[in-house]
């Protein structure tokens, strides 16, 4: 009963909030212009990521036992849906939200959520703790865990930019990190899990992800803007690892968005730019060139996220493993085939 009622109250609280959000964005002017890596062909109000993280925000001290690791968690959520907010109205450099992105990791770690063990696929548990010394910092007592921490830290800022990546095509990134949640909260009432606070936190920003998606869906009324994509890639990443790693059912979800993401750098860095700039050569834009509907290519890349997210559900961690194989191949066929496609429509022309 307490999930449902969390869940109804973030829901609620965030689709009450997104009119009164996107009423000031449009009052004051605070609109995405088309161009850039953008399809949309009209101005469109953003800033409605606050509305996800102030449910969120709301909910979570209403319904959370308040403690250092979500003190933490709560902090470095907000930390990023504040900077993202002001990306999205004055503009940050790739460098210093990249900074800001890793300082709101080291937040989270100073609280304790952090990668200390990952499971191996074959069976057992790989240790991360070597090398592990305390300091002694105004008097809180810190623990350092060099590669357990500089992989929290890359795992956070890179769940943090795989979101933004995925914000491309209306309800695209609020519908995928929506089924993310949902998933976590469900592998973490499991037997084998049994994390009820874990489940608690993922049900409330699986509420406010979903309040917020009637509004951003296509055609959208306004978008989520970096203080959305923002918060939830860290949201994401944190309740992976918050009380134990989730870090393969989160893979398997957004896996095919995290190999997009990987393309991406790869490919930006090949031509000499940012690998955090914008381009219009994502999965999602590939899917638009070759023919399939805004609704259609998010539809599909819904589908996609819950029938590996359901496979991560069911499997132990070695099937997982197995599925993150075929995720992998699947995904690089279908953006091969997809380019292909898209070369020859536009030849066509």
């Amino acid at each position: 009963m307490m999930y449902v009622l969390a869940f109804a109250a973030s829901f609620l609280l965030s689709l009450a909030l997104t009119p009164l959000i996107r009423k000031y964005a449009l009052k004051k002017g605070i609109l995405a212009h088309p161009g850039n890596r953008s399809v949309h062909v009209n101005p469109v109000p953003y800033l409605g990521g606050l509305a996800i993280f102030g449910s969120f925000l709301v909910t979570a001290s209403i319904f959370l036992p308040f403690g250092r690791q979500l003190a933490a968690l709560l902090l470095a959520a907000t930390v990023l849906a504040v900077v993202g907010a002001i990306d999205d109205v004055r503009g940050l450099s790739p460098w210093s939200r990249l900074g800001w992105q890793t300082l709101a990791a080291c937040i989270a770690l100073a609280g304790g959520i952090g990668i200390t063990t990952i499971s191996s696929p074959f069976g057992g548990v790989i240790d991360l703790s070597w090398g592990r010394f305390a300091i002694d910092l105004l008097g809180f007592e810190f623990h350092i865990t060099p590669i357990a921490n500089l992989l929290s830290i890359i795992w956070m800022v890179g769940m943090v930019n795989v979101i933004n990546f995925l914000d491309g095509l209306d309800g695209l990134a609020s519908g995928v990190s929506g089924i993310a949640a949902l998933c976590i909260f469900a592998l973490a009432l499991t037997p084998q899990v049994d994390q009820p606070l874990v489940a608690l936190l993922a049900i409330l920003l699986a509420g406010s992800t979903l309040g917020f998606l009637p509004f951003n869906f296509y055609p959208a009324k306004i978008f989520m803007g970096d203080s959305g994509s923002y918060f939830l890639g860290l949201m994401l990443a944190m309740l992976a690892i918050y009380s134990g790693g989730k870090l393969a059912t989160v893979l398997l979800v957004l896996g095919f968005t995290v190999i997009d993401a990987l393309w991406a750098a790869i490919r930006r860095i090949r031509k000499g730019v940012h690998p955090f700039s914008a381009d219009r050569e994502h999965l999602h834009h590939l899917l638009l060139q070759a023919g399939l509907s805004q609704r259609r290519a998010v539809l599909a890349l819904y589908l996609l996220a819950a029938a590996f997210g359901t496979v991560a559900l069911v499997s132990q961690s070695f099937y997982k493993f197995i599925a993150l194989i075929v995720l992998l191949v699947v995904v690089v066929v279908l953006i091969a085939s997809l380019i292909r496609i898209g070369q020859r429509r536009t030849t066509a022309r």
